[in-house]
C-alpha cells in the first residue's frame, strides 16, 4: 500500500512539472500552467520558397502566467523581417520588410487529456500590429494514449490589414480557416519523435482563395524546467490558388517552413 502511495505521488508532482510540456511546435495541447507559474517563450520561425525569391523570419518573445483555475494568459512581443524579389533575365528587384506588433493570448482548460476521455481548451489570442489587426480562436483536442499523444486544433483567424487604395487609407479583411493534427511518441529521456499535419485556407472578398497541405517532423526534448522543439513542414501540396506548373501554393504560402522554439522556467 505504501508504495502505491508513493508512485501517486510520484505521477501527480511528474504530471503538475510538465503538464505545460509542449510536443508540438504548430499545434497547441490543451495543458495550463499552474496558478502563479511563469515561462519565457522563445520562437522562431522561417519561411523560404515562393515563386520569386522570399524569405522571412518570425520572432516571438512570450511570457506566460498561470491564474488558477484551468486559466492561463500570455503576452507576445512579436517581430517579422523578410526580403522578396523577382530575379529574371531583364529585372533584378529585392525589397526589405519588417514589422512589429504586440499579442495577449487566454486559454481555458475544459477537460485533462489523460483523465477524460479527451482533453479539451478554448484559445483566444488578439494581435496589434502598426498596420494589422488580428483575432486568432481556436478549439484544442487532444488525447495521451499509452506512450502517444495526439492532438486536433481547429482555428478562424480573421485579420485587418490596412493599405493605400485610391488616394485613401483603407482596411482590406481576410479570414483564415486551419484544421492541424499532430501526434508523437515519447521515446524515454525526455525525447518525443512526431509528425504535425496543417491545412491553412484563406477566404478573401468571400472567396474560397488559397487552401494547402503541409506536413512534417518535430522532435522535442524536455527536462525540468526546460524544453526545446524543432519542427520542419514542408508544403505537400496547393488545393486552391496552385502556382502554375508547381502544383503548390506559393502565392499565399511557403514552400519550406522550419519552427524552433523553447521555453525556461521562471
Amino acid at each position: 500500500m505504501r508504495k502505491i502511495f508513493l508512485l501517486i505521488i510520484v505521477i501527480t508532482l511528474s504530471t503538475g512539472l510538465f503538464a505545460q510540456d509542449r510536443i508540438f511546435n504548430y499545434i497547441y495541447q490543451s495543458g495550463v500552467l499552474g496558478k502563479d507559474q511563469k515561462e519565457l517563450e522563445i520562437w522562431t520561425t522561417l519561411r523560404t520558397g515562393r515563386e520569386d525569391y522570399y524569405r522571412r523570419i518570425d520572432t516571438r518573445a512570450e511570457f506566460e502566467i498561470g491564474l488558477g483555475k484551468r486559466l492561463q494568459t500570455a503576452f507576445y512581443l512579436n517581430y517579422s523581417s523578410k526580403a522578396s524579389g523577382i530575379m529574371t533575365d531583364t529585372v533584378s528587384t529585392l525589397e526589405r520588410e519588417s514589422d512589429f506588433s504586440f499579442s495577449n493570448e487566454w486559454k481555458v482548460k475544459l477537460s485533462d487529456p489523460a483523465a477524460d476521455i479527451v482533453g479539451s481548451a478554448i484559445y483566444g489570442e488578439l494581435t496589434i500590429g502598426t498596420a494589422e489587426f488580428e483575432a486568432e480562436l481556436k478549439v484544442i483536442l487532444d488525447k495521451q494514449i499509452g506512450l502517444t499523444t495526439h492532438a486536433l486544433n481547429i482555428t478562424f483567424e480573421p485579420e485587418w490589414e490596412w493599405g493605400p487604395e485610391k488616394g485613401q487609407i483603407k482596411a482590406e479583411a481576410e479570414y483564415k480557416f486551419e484544421f492541424d493534427y499532430g501526434v508523437g511518441v515519447m521515446l524515454g529521456k525526455g525525447w518525443t519523435l512526431g509528425a504535425e499535419i496543417r491545412n491553412p485556407n484563406v477566404y478573401v472578398d468571400d472567396s474560397w482563395a488559397h487552401s494547402a497541405l503541409y506536413a512534417g517532423p518535430t522532435v522535442s526534448f524536455s527536462r525540468n524546467d526546460f524544453w526545446v522543439n524543432l519542427t520542419f513542414m514542408p508544403q505537400v501540396i496547393g488545393l486552391r490558388g496552385k502556382t502554375p506548373g508547381q502544383g503548390l501554393n506559393l502565392e499565399e504560402f511557403e514552400r519550406y517552413q522550419v519552427r524552433l522554439l523553447f521555453m525556461v522556467g521562471l
